[in-house]
């Protein structure tokens, strides 16, 4: 019985520490600064066609599109991000 009290007591003083390290972790940047996710495309030529229109039109600045594949055989997707200066 002793043992599983220490068990326990070891268990939850780990989930405490470990939600200390958790909390103090920094956030994961979710908008580069300045920058606003406009859209998520398949298609960078498309992308970079929108993203022109909207400087040639004056609703953005600047924008770039940002490729991003998440796992060696899922679909690659652009992500369209423009800045107003």
């Amino acid at each position: 019985m002793r043992g599983r009290r220490w068990a326990i007591r070891v268990a939850a003083v780990t989930l405490a520490l470990g939600g200390l390290v958790g909390s103090a972790a920094a956030p994961a940047a979710a908008d580069p600064p300045g920058g606003t996710l406009r859209g998520v495309y398949s298609d960078g030529q498309f992308c970079n066609s929108y993203g022109n229109e909207g400087v040639q039109t004056g609703l953005w600045s600047w924008y770039y599109c940002e490729y991003r594949q998440y796992a060696p055989t899922s679909p690659g997707f652009y992500f369209l991000w423009t800045f107003t200066y």
